[in-house]
């Protein structure tokens, strides 16, 4: 793989930049800023990045000393890392975030969104109660997703919260209907569950002492509480 070219210029911004810089190296960062560890887990949380660019990317940010690659002979596993350097990185990953909420308009993305990724996050999100019966299972249908991506189910087991997007023929407790629009701006905090809900965007089947304790079981994007700038003040993503 040839270098990449140099800004030329001795200024530390424009050093970081050649590093970072480079599509999908932030998001590659936040996978590992998340504490993904495994290759299988960063790419479920960059779904549209091919694995041998995704390689590539580890490659290079192990070469730059902010990813450490660790290699078990005895488990056949690879494992990546933050070193300290990388870990330092995490203030920049949730400021950039931090910002975004803030100051853009997220409409735009929602035209050409992955609902893989947000069904990702919402697993990472998602909090095991006491209350649920063991296993529990819920199952998302996305009606305004293609055939492939329209049901994912979220299995509760004790402390553990996994996703599953292939139909295994599960015994569901619950069952939420939604655009998939919709549940990512209720992830990010953009409109309100309860509301949703209220005026039938969102539909919950199931147990009601379950479906009540949907918001505590949900969870939300660490960004949701972040104040929103007047739509007039905001940025916007321009996109081909």
């Amino acid at each position: 793989m040839s270098k990449a070219p140099s800004y030329g210029q001795y200024c530390p911004l424009s050093m970081a930049a050649e590093i970072l810089c480079t599509r999908w190296t932030m998001l590659v960062m936040r996978e590992l800023v998340f504490g993904y560890t495994s290759f299988n887990d960063i790419s479920r949380g960059v779904p549209r990045m091919s694995r041998s660019l995704l390689s590539n990317r580890l490659k290079e940010l192990t070469n730059a000393g902010i990813v450490k690659k660790t290699e078990s002979a005895s488990h056949n596993q690879t494992r990546y890392t933050l070193t300290p350097a990388g870990k330092a990185l995490s203030k920049v990953v949730f400021s950039m975030a931090d910002w975004a909420q803030e100051w853009l308009r997220i409409e735009p993305a929602l035209e050409d969104f992955d609902s893989d990724h947000l069904m990702w996050n919402i697993r990472h999100k998602a909090n095991p109660h006491p209350a649920l019966p063991n296993p529990f299972i819920i199952h998302f249908f996305l009606y305004d997703q293609t055939s492939k991506r329209q049901n994912s189910w979220l299995i509760f087991e004790g402390d553990q919260v996994d996703l599953c997007i292939i139909d295994r023929d599960f015994d569901v407790d619950m069952q939420i209907t939604v655009a998939a629009k919709t549940l990512a701006r209720i992830y990010l905090g953009r409109s309100d569950l309860d509301e949703a809900m209220a005026n039938g965007d969102l539909e919950v089947f199931g147990e009601e002492k379950y479906t009540r304790l949907l918001p505590e079981l949900l969870g939300r994007s660490r960004l949701a509480n972040i104040p929103i700038q007047p739509e007039e003040l905001r940025a916007s993503v321009r996109r081909a």
